[in-house]
Parts: C-alpha cells; structure tokens; sequence
C-alpha cells in the first residue's frame, strides 16, 4: 500500500516538469509494480483540483491509472471530487464514466453530479463549457 503522503508528494514533484505526462506514466508503473491500489485515487484526484492547468493527457496516465479501479470505489470519489471542486479533467474523467456505466440509477447520478458542476461556483469557465458540451451530448438521442 502506497501512503496517500507519498502519492501526493510524488505528484507535487513533478508537476512542474515540462514533460509531465512521462513522469506520470513512470510514477504510475511505479505505483502498479507495489500493488498500490484505491488508496491512490483520492490523493490523485486532489492533485488534478489542485492543479487544473497542468495538462495531464488524453485523457493520461493518471486517467488510465485510477480508472483501473471502476466498480471498485473509484466512481464514488470521483463524485466527491467533483462536488468539491470540478476541473475540466475531472468532468473529462466523469463523462468516461457515464459512458461506461449502463446501470440506469447509477448513470443519473453521474448525470446529476456532471451538471451539478456546471453550476458550481469553483468551476472555472472552461469546464462549465465542458460540462455543458458533454451534458448536450448526453441528452442528443441516439
């Protein structure tokens, strides 16, 4: 198990780095090869609100990362990231989810929490007009 200290401050120390996404990539291998496991998203999430501009891949290593843990719990705290701070990665991440999500009660919540960022006042403008494209998505029939 990976400390959530450790994961935070391996982030921090990259998040500078011109070549980010390589040093996640290495970060993440890294963390894989310890068997971390649902510890790492929640530091990983916070990271990603902390630093919203960093540009993190499409959709990145620490995307693919965490996503590893679909149904597993990952869903949940990325609700809880977004209620506290949505960042247009994490309303990117979100929107993944609710295309992969096919149970009908699960996916309206996903919904919900997706235009509950639109309105909230920590989002920036770039990801209430994420928000707002991905939600037009959703509601286009098919």
């Amino acid at each position: 198990m990976t400390p959530p200290k450790e994961i935070t401050g391996q982030l921090e120390d990259i998040a500078s780095d011109q070549e980010f996404a390589t040093r996640a990539a290495e970060l993440t291998d890294s963390w894989s090869s310890s068997g971390a496991g649902l510890e790492t998203v929640a530091p990983i999430l916070r990271f990603i609100e902390d630093h919203p501009t960093i540009d993190f891949g499409a959709p990145g290593p620490l995307a693919h990362f965490v996503e590893r843990f679909f149904h597993q719990g990952y869903e949940e705290r990325l609700v809880e990231s977004i209620n506290r701070k949505p960042t247009a990665h994490t309303i990117w991440m979100l929107n993944r989810v609710i295309n992969g999500t096919k149970e009908t009660d699960a996916k309206q919540m996903l919904i919900a929490t997706m235009e509950s960022a639109r309105l909230s006042p920590q989002a920036d403008q770039n990801t209430r007009q994420m928000a707002d494209r991905f939600l037009a998505r959703i509601s286009e029939p098919n």
